[in-house]
Formats: structure tokens, sequence, C-alpha cells
């Protein structure tokens, strides 16, 4: 019980000035009227400093961004950055799921690649262009899923037939579509439904996301109905609350997705980025090392 309101109810100082160091870069970059600025960075750094104690990372994120439409008319804009992205790693898909199925454990080959795609993350890093993902992918070479959670998730894709996979950002969804195009083919009798935000937000997946990439393909597509980026059970569409209660597998992406949910009970398998220090140490990682640990 304590680790679940460490982990989800405290926003970490490190998560204050990263959030507002991050996302002043981008927005610093794309405003030119200076009276606003200044006032979007004095409002920023206020709800930084100030969030109601009960807060976690994403719901501070989506105040910034609603603050942003509040000065300048309109969110905080990343669809040149999420267009990037997707359209770079959808150029490899083919070729890395070749790859990946003819390996001697495509699952786990697979997981290592999904993981270390949460990287691309513009909430965390404000700089990440196309050349991130040759970093990437050498990072997922690098990687490896914990044997004992490995083998725990392949023996319940085993006897499965329903997994919801809760998607976090894009160009990382191309690798979480490979991830289920390999489950679907070892374990046909599986259904996969995905779960994408409601609302356009920071670089996260949304259902235009997601066609875009092809992944109602290999799976069915659902929104959220939110705008926070992660999946804030308040406020989720009864639909996503019935297929975290129902669903015989769940596969949650990014941090965004396990500050919201850590600790709720759903017996999840989460795959991330240890991009935060704090993250790290709570569960053991070395900062920046890709994880995959089931609750």
């Amino acid at each position: 019980m304590w680790f679940k309101a460490a982990l989800r109810m405290e926003l970490d100082i490190e998560c204050k000035s990263c959030l507002f160091n991050s996302q002043m870069k981008k927005v610093e970059r794309e405003q030119t009227d200076k009276t606003k600025l200044q006032e979007f960075k004095s409002g920023v750094k206020a709800l930084c400093e100030n969030p109601p104690s009960n807060y976690c990372a994403p719901l501070l994120m989506r105040d910034i961004d609603l603050y942003h439409r509040k000065i300048f008319g309109c969110g905080i804009d990343y669809s040149r950055e999420k267009s990037l992205f997707n359209r770079t790693l959808l150029a490899m898909e083919e070729q890395l799921y070749k790859k990946i199925i003819a390996s001697s454990d495509p699952v786990g080959e697979a997981l290592k690649f999904a993981m270390a795609s949460n990287y691309i993350d513009f909430a965390r890093l404000a700089n990440l262009d196309g050349d991130s993902v040759s970093f990437v992918l050498e990072a997922a070479e690098r990687a490896s899923a914990a044997e004992p959670t490995l083998e725990k998730f392949k023996s319940k894709l085993k006897v499965s037939k329903t997994l919801c996979y809760l998607h976090d950002n894009c160009g990382e969804i191309v690798l979480d579509k490979i991830l289920i195009r390999v489950i679907k083919k070892l374990y046909p009798q599986i259904s996969v439904t995905s779960v994408v935000r409601g609302k356009p937000i920071i670089n996260d997946v949304t259902i235009y996301d997601a066609k875009e990439v092809c992944l109602n393909s290999y799976a069915r597509v659902v929104s959220n109905n939110t705008d926070v980026p992660g999946t804030y059970l308040k406020e989720v569409s009864p639909e996503v609350l019935k297929l975290l209660s129902e669903s015989d597998v769940i596969i949650s992406k990014g941090l965004g997705n396990l500050e919201t949910l850590y600790g709720e009970g759903y017996g999840i398998f989460y795959a991330f980025n240890c991009k935060c220090r704090h993250i790290s140490a709570k569960f053991g990682y070395p900062l920046w090392a890709s994880a995959f640990v089931s609750e």
C-alpha cells in the first residue's frame, strides 16, 4: 500500500522541474508574442510549484496544456513531431517484424523494441528529432525483459483470449503494433483491443494517430475519452474500465499509464523506459534502462 501511494499520488520534484523545462522549450521555439510567453511561463511555474497534494505528473501535464489553450487559444501542438516519428518507424516496420518473427524468441525480441521505444517522449525530452530513432533501435538491441516476468507473460498469453493494450506515445506505437502482430501470430486465439487517448495531448497516441499507422489492422482501437496523458480511472470511459476488469492480459506502455494505474490492483504488465530518477529508484533499474514489470 505504501508503494501505491508513493508512486501514484506523489508528484516528485523532478517531475515538476522536468515538465516545466520541456514544455517551455517547446513553446519558446514556436511562440513569438513575448508578453504572452511571459504570462505562460509565469502561469506554468505557478502550476508546477503549487499542484494539488494528490496530483501525479499526467494531471499536471494536462493543466499545462489547458493553460496554453487559455493563453494562446490552442493546445501545445506536437502534430509535426508525431507524424515524423510515425512515418519514420512505419518505413522500418516490415524489416523489423521479419527480423523479430524469425528470431528464437519473437515475444521477447518484440518486447525489447516496445520497451525501448518509450524513449520517444516529448514531455520528458523536448529536443527529440528523427535521429532519435537510431538511438531507440540501438537501445532495443541492449534491452532485455526480466526472465521471470517474461515467462509469466508468455504463460498468460498461452491461456488467454483477450488482451488490452494501453498505448502511450506516437512513433513507439509502431513498435507496439509489431508486438501485437507477433502475439497474434503466435497466439491466434487472442483478441486485442488497443486503448488510445481521447484528445491530443503532448505526443500521445489518439484515434487519428492509430489510423495513420494502420493499428486497426491488428487490433480493435478505442478511445479512453480523456485528455490526460495516462489512464486516469476517475475519467476514462466505462468501456475502458470494463476492459481493465475483464481482459485476460493487460499491457501498459509508458510512465503516464504507470503513474495513473500502478497500485490499482489490475495485475498489469508495464513496459516503459526509466526516464526519471524516482522511477528508476522505485523499480531498481538504472536511469534510461528499459523495464518490463508485472504487478
